[in-house]
């Protein structure tokens, strides 16, 4: 049986450390968007290229390039067994997503979502320091990183809205430690199994 995992959360609220705890833990292939980007940027292709420029600015990438690039990586690993993190970040890519998988004859089974305030957001940065959190991104200014929450913050809604009546959100309170939070998310995919 596949499982295939979403997590979402604003920026800086740790969805990357619980998708790969949760990677991990049930062996599936971990794929960020914000890497599957950089990684393309990094490489300098035609897509990373048109990608950068949206990205340094802090906005969004326009959702046929991450549509093509995301299924691109599905397909690699037969569009099953997988958690996306930073994906979707909007109502039309989540749509997009339940779609594509139901034409590939996947299930999307859950939409995880780690709910962080802002405050929490700026404390775990302070600490940890901006540069070693995110050592590889080129959009950390406050401008990019407020662009980001108010993105967030506009479209959040939306997208729970969209797939909590199809029982497929899970809210976490991501403003705990790592271990609780995962012990939390662990137990419900556990129930899904």
């Amino acid at each position: 049986m596949s499982l295939n995992l979403f997590i979402i959360g604003p920026s800086g609220c740790g969805k990357s450390t619980q998708a790969k705890l949760i990677a991990s833990k049930y062996g599936l292939t971990h794929l960020s968007m914000g890497q599957i980007l950089r990684d393309e940027m990094a490489a300098g292709t035609p897509e990373g290229l048109e990608a950068k420029s949206f990205v340094d600015s802090g906005k969004l990438v326009p959702e046929q390039l991450t549509f093509k690039l995301l299924t691109g990586k599905l397909n690699q690993i037969g569009n099953k067994d997988f958690i996306i993190d930073g994906f979707p970040r909007s109502l039309g890519q989540g749509q997009f997503i339940e779609n594509y998988l139901f034409q590939v004859n996947q299930p999307l089974d859950l939409v995880i979502h780690l709910d962080v305030t802002f405050e929490e957001i700026q404390a775990r940065r302070a600490k940890m320091g901006v540069e070693f959190q995110d050592k590889d991104r080129t959009d950390n200014t406050p401008e990019a990183m407020a662009a980001r929450q108010k993105f967030y913050d506009d479209n959040n809604g939306l997208i729970i809205n969209y797939f909590n009546p199809k029982g497929l959100i899970l809210q976490f309170d991501g403003n705990r430690p790592i271990e609780p939070i995962f012990a939390d998310i662990d137990q419900k995919i556990y129930q899904l199994r």
